[in-house]
């Protein structure tokens, strides 16, 4: 009569080649037996279970080059693929990799933006547009024509809107937004003159009575409105 142990070994192989973990060579013939009916044949006939048992282990051992390797992971008897490992593996350097950002600019200012987009009612992006065209989010910058800051405020404008210092990010990016509403209006709404108003100024849209054909202006308008539109 068998013991426990032995049906619970005969009983692992059988699972192990249902579940196509242990292919044999003999296996690949659609008429050959399998290893647990082979097994099972040769206890019946008399042969001994250790010699059984030891034939099993020879012919899955003689055939290591044609299954896939198997690893021992934990103390319940778990056996896991190789390639299953691979694969999570994969999957875990993946979900750590961040997702990328498809915002404008400089995260850093996302949060006076969005204040400065709520008081003055313009869209997030815009503001984030024309911070980009202006300074590409140099705080510090300094134009050859003396514009300031973020979003590139002329002293003289800055005073006007009531910025004290335009290098302060909160006081520029609200004046900014403040001019950029009174350009849109001004102009009905339309963007494209806003903007052309926000580089050039008003008088001289008014003069050309739509943008002015400086190519700075043209192109200014233009990549503003290419972030705008990304």
């Amino acid at each position: 009569m068998m013991d426990t142990h032995t049906i619970r070994t005969i009983m692992e192989i059988n699972t192990l080649q249902s579940l196509g973990a242990v292919q044999t060579q003999t296996e690949q013939n659609n008429t050959s037996p399998s290893l647990f009916n082979t097994l099972l044949e040769e206890m019946l006939g008399g042969t001994s279970i250790t010699d059984s048992l030891s034939s099993v282990s020879s012919t899955l051992l003689g055939n290591l080059n044609t299954i896939e390797s198997l690893r021992y992971d934990g103390k319940n008897g778990v056996f896991e693929p190789s390639s299953l490992s691979a694969i999570l593996s994969a999957a875990q350097q993946s979900s750590a990799v961040p997702m990328k950002n498809t915002s404008i600019g400089d995260d850093s200012y996302r949060d006076i933006i969005s204040q400065a987009a709520n008081k003055y009612n313009l869209p997030d992006k815009l503001i984030s547009a024309v911070i980009k065209q202006e300074s590409n989010f140099n705080n510090g910058v300094v134009s050859h024509a003396g514009a300031q800051g973020l979003m590139q405020l002329m002293p003289g404008t800055a005073k006007f809107l009531g910025v004290k210092d335009s290098f302060d990010p909160v006081q520029n990016v609200m004046g900014g937004a403040k001019y950029l509403r009174q350009m849109l209006n001004q102009f009905g709404g339309n963007i494209e003159l806003a903007l052309a108003a926000y580089n050039a100024g008003p008088g001289n849209v008014k003069k050309h009575d739509g943008i002015p054909p400086f190519k700075e202006t043209q192109q200014y308008v233009k990549k503003v409105l290419g972030y705008f539109n990304a």
